[in-house]
């Protein structure tokens, strides 16, 4: 399993931005350049984490982006999946996919218990955690 260029590009620019002080709202050049990332290309994953209820766009002369959330309640799972999809790491697991082998497949409990614990990490992950950041208190 491997994470595209969009969930690698994504996860960098919303760490940066849970790095910022609360409510901060930053242009995307500027997450682009301090984390030496293509802007057009992160201004469109953006899109997908705005979609996602991650991140706000501001329109106007002081546009950008902010979180939506404190980043203790933004986990790395709803980031990747924002931008991915739903995480299945075959395609048995897939719930759009299904299998009709499942029951008799000997490999299928394996990787249903690889995808429980990597989800299980995912989750258990949270941009406050990442970010290294001290506690977002109500500004």
């Amino acid at each position: 399993m491997r994470l595209t260029r969009g969930a690698d590009y994504g996860t960098r620019g919303i760490i940066y931005l849970a790095r910022q002080p609360a409510n901060a709202i930053v242009l995307v050049g500027d997450i682009a350049s301090a984390e030496q990332l293509s802007e057009s290309y992160l201004a469109k994953i953006f899109q997908e984490l705005a979609k996602g209820g991650l991140v706000r766009s501001h329109r106007g002369a002081k546009g950008g982006f902010s979180l939506a959330r404190p980043p203790e309640q933004i986990t790395l799972r709803q980031v990747i999946e924002a931008i991915e999809g739903p995480i299945a790491i075959n395609r048995c697991l897939a719930p759009w996919e299904g299998c009709e082998r499942s029951e008799a497949c000997p490999i299928h409990p394996v990787l249903a218990y690889a995808q429980e614990q990597l989800v299980s990490v995912l989750d258990g992950t949270t941009l406050r955690d990442l970010a290294g950041a001290p506690p977002h208190l109500p500004a």
